[in-house]
């Protein structure tokens, strides 16, 4: 019989496997001279919402190592309700002039600028259910907070990118996330030994002229922050992929030095989309391509159809595809929901490891996240300063905390009705193409599980920190006993709701065990009929944890061991609230009998001697939890396990 011996196993932060993780798309320029902006405002045009975009003709003229562009940009749009002004996110600052403005075919005079807007007094009432068009020319070089993360010219290149208040620098527009752009055409102005590239498909350049003119056309629904162009010195290599069910070409204008990565992104870019094709349904733009075009910024952003990356490696290939399902067919409905966007685009990159696509371990990146994650003990997923880029882009929380709660939930749900339901989701004809907020992704995932998910989204999704778990094993014949207790990882850190994987291992042989965890400490049972080796929290790294401790209590049979003197003892009741009573049959105390009673943590609570058969231990104000009693006589040591309830 084994006797009180404890082991002590904690698995605290292992090093960071920094190649596994981190922020891949490094959206903005945080080391730059303008570092990143506190002050960007969200559109708060009061016709914002009421206007529905169905075209955008935009004609730019640009080039590199030119910071000045020309724009002439026409908006078609209905209403929702009557206007008589209309409200245009656009930067106000003197180096941008609006030379033009249209409205319905007839020049306005009356437009004027005023903080973020350009404000078009009408020159008649617009009403619902007509097509209306804006028209607006203009001139200069985008200024503002960290313009160089959404305007930027070198010697040989010039993008842009708007993601998440940029758009206003560059061209007039409406920043809002409750309404897309039906369709665009761009047609784009440059040296003609350059290349202008935008959304959607290349419909023809005509140089007939001193410059050249790219019309790009897109014809899906897109949210204002996706439409970009960039015009450079590119290599274009055209791929024709295919998998099982379908597929698709791929347009990449490169560096001219870096053609080669093409070649090498191919195959792993091929099995992608094969891979998300069978979880998520086919690609979402298939009617025109997918593309990248390379820009000089750290890692990439997902433009509808033509991403912007700073190489092909394996992750950000994954991640800005990934964006086409999550992010561009579906968008954030609002920033407080941006991990709608980004955490399911890292979790989809994993899923890209999971499938062995690429060299990065699955068990590696689980292990890695989990460590980067938990490294610092507060934070949340849902962010809550939206005009705070480093909250907004927070690499382990936005996009890895993201991606390991997707991950947490699918254990916890199960993979059918995971994917099932994020399918769902995608495909929901008021998200599909549209917008999204998180309680949509709720409701699917609850229909597909038949389980009410709203004390999980409260805790990982909105919850502060990240539990940490200690376990307390005893076997009793053959029954192993678990006292699980959780801990967060700050004070405001809540009960975690969710269900815990323990492996039990013997002789090399797993037994897995899952317990359903939403209180402090929880006492659970499983059928075992040996010692264990060794338990291990969570093998499998299914579930967001921090720290992990397993302890090994005291093992007993049931009852009390046997005695030569075949000594039969009664414990009751079990569980006790006020009263435990023990009762000693056929034995003849020898004055020398103590009882004792000992918490989980193996500290003595109670201890007494044993002067009649019948002993009574008051439990009235003990904590609720798993105690042994042990009850030493001349003939030694016997245990039994008692819950105070």
């Amino acid at each position: 019989m084994r006797i009180f011996i404890s082991a002590l196993a904690t698995v605290f932060s292992l090093p960071l496997f920094s190649q596994y993780v981190g922020d891949i798309e490094q959206k903005f320029h945080a080391q730059e001279e303008h570092g990143i902006h506190q002050n960007a405002s969200r559109s708060q045009a009061p016709s914002a919402a009421l206007v529905d975009v169905t075209h955008v003709n935009m004609h730019m003229d640009a080039e590199p190592n030119r910071q000045t562009i020309w724009g002439d940009v026409i908006i078609s749009y209905k209403v929702r309700e009557a206007i008589d002004t209309l409200w245009l996110d656009f930067d106000s600052s003197a180096s941008m002039r609006v030379s033009v403005v249209q409205d319905d075919f007839t020049l306005n005079n009356n437009h004027y600028r005023e903080g973020n807007f350009l404000i078009i007094p009408l020159s008649k009432t617009h009403q619902p259910g007509i097509g209306h068009r804006v028209r607006i020319k203009y001139d200069g070089t985008p200024s503002g907070p960290d313009i160089r993360s959404y305007f930027r010219s070198d010697d040989k290149h010039v993008w842009t990118r708007s993601e998440p208040y940029g758009a206003r620098y560059w061209w007039p527009c409406l920043m809002t996330l409750q309404d897309k752009i039906d369709s665009v055409d761009i047609y784009l102005a440059h040296p003609k030994q350059y290349t202008g590239v935008s959304n959607g498909l290349l419909q023809g350049v005509d140089s007939s002229r001193s410059q050249a003119i790219s019309h790009w056309k897109h014809n899906y629904p897109m949210a204002f922050y996706l439409l970009a162009f960039a015009i450079g010195d590119y290599d274009h290599i055209t791929q024709n992929l295919k998998w099982k069910t379908d597929s698709i070409k791929v347009e990449n204008y490169l560096f001219k030095n870096d053609a080669w990565w093409t070649q090498q992104a191919k195959d792993p870019l091929e099995e992608t989309f094969a891979l998300f094709d069978s979880l998520f349904g086919a690609y979402p733009f298939r009617k025109e391509h997918y593309g990248h075009v390379q820009t000089n910024i750290g890692g990439g952003m997902e433009h509808q159809t033509m991403s912007h990356m700073y190489n092909l490696n394996q992750r950000l290939v994954a991640h800005e595809l990934a964006h086409q399902w999550f992010g561009n067919m579906v968008t954030c409905g609002s920033w407080e929901d941006l991990w709608l966007n980004e955490s399911f685009a890292t979790y989809l990159t994993a899923l890209t490891h999971e499938a062995e696509i690429g060299s990065i371990d699955w068990q590696g990146w689980k292990v890695s996240t989990t460590n980067y994650i938990t490294g610092v003990n507060t934070g949340s997923v849902f962010p809550k300063d939206t005009l705070d880029f480093s909250v907004l882009f927070n690499s382990r929380l936005t996009y890895n905390k993201g991606a390991y709660v997707l991950h947490t939930l699918r254990n916890e749900i199960g993979d059918q009705a995971f994917f099932t339901g994020v399918k769902n989701f995608l495909y929901d004809i008021k998200t599909n193409h549209a917008f999204a907020v998180t309680n949509d992704l709720k409701r699917h995932l609850e229909s597909a599980s038949g389980m009410d998910l709203t004390e999980f989204f409260k805790d990982w999704y909105k919850g502060d920190g990240h539990p940490n778990i200690k376990v307390l094993y005893t076997l009793d014949a053959d029954v192993l006993n678990f006292e699980i207790s959780q801990t967060g990882s700050t004070t405001t850190s809540p009960l975690f709701d969710f269900t815990l994987p323990i492996g039990v291992y013997n002789d090399g042989v797993r037994t897995d065990f899952k317990f359903k965890m939403s209180k402090a400490t929880e006492l659970f049972a499983g059928s075992y009929a040996q010692l264990p080796d060794s338990i291990v929290i969570d093998p499998d790294y299914d579930v967001l944890i921090g720290k992990k401790e397993v302890i090994e209590g005291a093992h007993f049979n049931v009852g009390l061991d046997a005695f030569e003197s075949q000594l039969e003892v009664l414990i009751f009741p079990n569980p006790a609230k006020d009263k435990l009573h023990i009762k000693l049959n056929e034995y003849s105390l020898k004055g020398n009998e103590t009882v004792c009673l000992i918490d989980s943590q193996q500290r003595v609570v109670k201890e007494q001697n044993i002067f009649s058969s019948d002993v009574v231990l008051d439990t009235e104000f003990l904590p609720t939890g798993l105690y042994f009693v042990e009850i030493k006589t001349t003939e030694g040591k016997s245990f039994a396990k008692v819950v105070k309830r």
